[in-house]
Parts: structure tokens; C-alpha cells; sequence
């Protein structure tokens, strides 16, 4: 088995609606990735027929200040357990069309 990689990102989420989107529609019927929670803030993500094996933990941080307004932190690792790249694009590319915050 080869070691972990290890990803870190700071998104605007509280640690709870992360995980609401990481279970309902990131990985709902439509989607090629299975989600489950495993502890608190602590997930397990696969891809059904794949060695792709990826654990999630997420943990609140400090909000941060603008002028009147404290938007969220939440640091988010991303641990693979494996070493199919082309899976974690598919992955990455997924997570950001459903985690992306903003406007247009």
C-alpha cells in the first residue's frame, strides 16, 4: 500500500454544512462517489469499483473579520489512502463544482 497524501485546504464552510454537502448532493445517486461518516466531522470517501480510498477531517478555525462580517473557516485534509491520480482529479473536479461558493 503506498503512504498517504496529504492535501490541506481553508474553505468558507462551517464544519457541519460541509458535511451536509459532502453526503447529500456531492455524493448523492448521480455522483460516481460514495460518502459516509465515520466520527464527528471525520468522513470516508470511495469510488464503487476502485481502489480510491480517501478520508476527510475538518475542523473549525478562527472566522475571519471583515469590517462587520466573520466569515467561516474550516480547514479541510484531505488524506489518500491510494495512488490512482486520474480518480482523484475526478474527485477534485467533482468536490470543486459542489463546494464552490461565490457569485458570478
Amino acid at each position: 500500500m503506498p503512504s498517504p497524501t496529504v492535501v490541506e485546504y481553508e474553505m468558507g464552510y462551517g464544519a457541519d454544512e460541509f458535511g451536509k454537502v459532502l453526503l447529500g448532493p456531492f455524493s448523492g445517486e448521480r455522483s460516481d462517489f460514495s460518502a459516509s461518516e465515520i466520527g464527528r466531522h471525520h468522513w470516508s470517501v470511495t469510488r464503487p469499483g476502485s481502489d480510491f480510498d480517501l478520508q476527510i477531517s475538518v475542523a473549525e478555525q478562527a472566522p475571519r473579520k471583515l469590517g462587520l462580517f466573520n466569515l467561516p473557516v474550516l480547514r479541510v485534509i484531505f488524506t489518500f489512502n491510494d495512488d490512482n491520480e486520474p480518480v482523484r482529479q475526478a474527485f477534485f473536479h467533482r468536490f470543486h463544482q459542489y463546494f464552490h461558493k461565490g457569485g458570478g
